[in-house]
């Protein structure tokens, strides 16, 4: 079986500006690790206002580090009133730490949706068995606000799926919130890919998130097989002959 996720008590802070929740920090005591997540788009709590909050928010983390966390948090208390002010401390079970934070962001801090700026459209795994056409956007759950690591902002070919299902834990656990990325060609070998096998009726067939491979015989593509990461299941594989189509390429876990 894969590695159990390990659980903990956390610590966690909800920031404020102009009364409007903003931001949270997370802190791990046992690890002695702190993080913080906040809002981009202040200009939507207040326009002139918004170089100033930004400006305290973006200061937060070399604070934290220069004061320590205990000095820091001392700091604050003592500190922030009036524009910007932070809650009580509180407990979270944490699981992964920045899973947890983005968790606790998206539970607690709403803002305002601007698609594929500052939120990705969810979609559930019917929808996207379905494909991705013109009306896609109409189509999507929710819209959830989201930061993809190793991409400075976000595109109209991203979009969320959460994952049911043990087949690829240890990296993707079961009930996650995943990025994907639409897929339009190029190599999928090694990758994992989310593939429809496509069944008799329109839309119809499976659909599996697995890692990619391929074999070939003479120039000619005879199998595509399916791994799953956890070795409890089984290969799918797509053999000739077959009708199939890749939807999206994985991208992270969200949370």
């Amino acid at each position: 079986m894969p590695p159990a996720v390990q659980t903990g008590a956390g610590e966690y802070r909800l920031f404020y500006a102009l009364g409007e929740p903003c931001g949270v920090l997370l802190i791990d005591p046992a690890e002695g690790r702190a993080a913080f997540r906040f809002r981009h788009d202040w200009e939507s709590i207040d326009p002139e206002e918004a170089d100033v909050l930004r400006a305290v928010a973006d200061d937060l983390p070399a604070k934290l580090d220069e004061m320590g966390r205990e000095k820091f948090l001392a700091w604050v208390d003592e500190t922030f009133s009036n524009a910007f002010t932070v809650s009580p401390p509180q407990t979270a079970l944490m699981g992964a730490f920045d899973r947890t934070l983005q968790a606790l962001y998206r539970r607690l801090v709403p803002t305002k949706v601007q698609r594929f700026v500052t939120h990705l459209p969810l979609y559930s795994l019917p929808a996207c068995a379905g494909g991705f056409g013109p009306d896609q956007e109409s189509e999507a759950e929710a819209w959830i606000e989201a930061e993809v690591p190793g991409r400075r902002g976000l595109s109209k070919d991203l979009f969320l799926l959460r994952i049911r299902g043990r087949s690829m834990e240890p990296d993707i656990p079961d009930g996650s919130l995943c990025v994907f990325r639409t897929y339009y060609g190029g190599s999928r070998k090694g990758k994992i890919v989310l593939v429809q096998r496509i069944g008799t009726s329109e839309g119809g067939g499976e659909v599996t998130i697995k890692r990619y491979d391929s074999r070939w015989d003479a120039g000619e593509q005879k199998q595509i097989r399916m791994h799953p990461d956890n070795p409890e299941y089984s290969d799918w594989d797509l053999r000739a002959g077959e009708r199939y189509r890749t939807l999206g390429e994985f991208v992270s876990v969200l949370e």
